[in-house]
């Protein structure tokens, strides 16, 4: 049975458990080990988490699989019409069983609930998944290089799906 359920303050070590195996599996090939280290303590240390979920606003998702979590993915509304996926993030051992399309599809009701008419999302231009982004209907909007600190740079796409409501 899936269930996606909304994640707590209580959820904080499972959603760095998640991330810390599916971070290096995934970006280990884009990125320095010394980047990975820094961005990685930088979006997924418990306190950061803790942080995006309380001052920011995150609303962090969990998917399981007969109790068993699979992945997660975190929102957060920005511009009052524009529900932002910060996160998404699904084991490797679990990849390609439509899990992705799941935590996608609570974005969508994320959105239609909160009358939000579309979805965005950054997407390191290197990552494959960028592909499985275009297949669920978004497109790339425009792009972007931001300094994180140290002399590191997030290289994305800005992509985005307009809802019809």
């Amino acid at each position: 049975m899936i269930e996606i359920r909304r994640a707590s303050l209580e959820d904080i070590p499972l959603i760095n458990g998640i991330a810390s195996v599916v971070w290096p599996a995934t970006y280990s090939n884009m990125m320095s080990k010394e980047q990975l280290d820094y961005m990685f303590d930088m979006m997924y240390s418990p306190d950061s988490i803790k942080t995006q979920m309380t001052e920011k606003k995150h609303n962090y998702f969990i998917l399981f699989e007969d109790s068993i979590p699979k992945g997660y993915i975190s929102v957060h509304i920005v511009e009052n019409t524009i529900l932002y996926l910060e996160k998404i993030y699904v084991l490797p051992s679990e990849q390609g069983k439509g899990f992705g399309a799941m935590l996608i599809d609570r974005a969508r009701e994320f959105a239609a609930t909160h009358s939000l008419n579309s979805i965005r999302l950054n997407v390191n231009r290197d990552n494959k998944s960028r592909c499985f982004y275009e297949h669920l209907g978004f497109e790339i909007v425009s792009q972007r290089d931001l300094h994180i600190g140290h002399g590191f740079y997030m290289n994305d796409y800005i992509m985005e799906k307009r809802e019809q409501r």
